[in-house]
C-alpha cells in the first residue's frame, strides 16, 4: 500500500477521511508497538500516572492541579502579609501591632521556611521525576514484551522449528 494520495481519495475526488484516520491510528499503534512515544506523550502518561497516585491516596484534585502548575505557588514562603478580618480600630491596631512584632519573630522562622520550601520543592521534582522514570520504563517494558510475542509468534510458524528456548536451557540431547 502507497503512502500517495490515490489511497485516500474516494471516486468522487474528495479524501476519505476515515482511511486517513484509520491509517494515521495504524502507524500510532505501529509505534506504541515499539517502544516510541515522544516526550509530549510521555509527560502526558506521566500527568495520568501522578493523578492515579492523587486518587489513590485522596488528595483534593485542586492541590494536586497547583502541584501540577508550572509555578511553585503551593510552596511555603516567608513573605506574608499581615491583615486582619476584623474591622475598626482594633482592627488596626492588631495589624500595627503584628507588624511591629514581625521582625523579632522573622529571626527564628525565616531559616526554617526557607529550609523547609527548598526541601519541598526538592521532594516535588524528585516525585516527579521518578513517576517520569517510571512510565519510561513502563512503556519500554510494553515494547519488549510485544517484541517477544511477535518473536515468539514468528517462531511457531516456522515449520518443524521448536520453541525458542530460555538463555541458560539445556536439551535433553546436550550433555553438560
Amino acid at each position: 500500500m502507497s503512502d500517495g494520495m490515490d489511497d485516500w481519495t474516494a471516486s468522487d475526488g474528495t479524501v476519505d477521511v476515515a482511511k486517513v484516520m484509520a491509517r494515521i491510528r495504524e502507524k500510532i499503534r505501529g509505534r506504541r508497538d515499539l517502544g516510541l512515544y515522544t516526550e509530549d506523550e510521555v509527560a502526558e502518561l506521566t500527568a495520568l500516572k501522578l493523578q492515579a497516585f492523587a486518587d489513590d491516596a485522596g488528595i483534593d484534585p485542586e492541590l494536586l492541579a497547583r502541584l501540577m502548575a508550572d509555578n511553585h505557588n503551593w510552596n511555603i514562603s516567608t513573605d506574608y502579609r499581615i491583615e486582619t478580618h476584623r474591622q475598626g480600630r482594633g482592627a488596626r491596631l492588631v495589624v500595627f501591632l503584628k507588624k511591629l512584632v514581625r521582625p523579632w519573630i522573622r529571626l527564628y522562622t525565616d531559616h526554617p521556611l526557607s529550609r523547609q520550601a527548598q526541601i519541598n520543592l526538592y521532594l516535588h521534582y524528585l516525585c516527579h521525576n521518578l513517576v517520569r522514570e517510571l512510565v519510561k520504563l513502563q512503556v519500554e517494558h510494553a515494547a519488549l514484551r510485544n517484541r517477544l510475542d511477535a518473536l515468539s509468534q514468528a517462531g511457531g510458524r516456522e515449520a518443524g522449528s521448536a520453541p525458542p528456548s530460555a538463555p541458560g536451557a539445556c536439551r535433553g540431547d546436550e550433555r553438560g
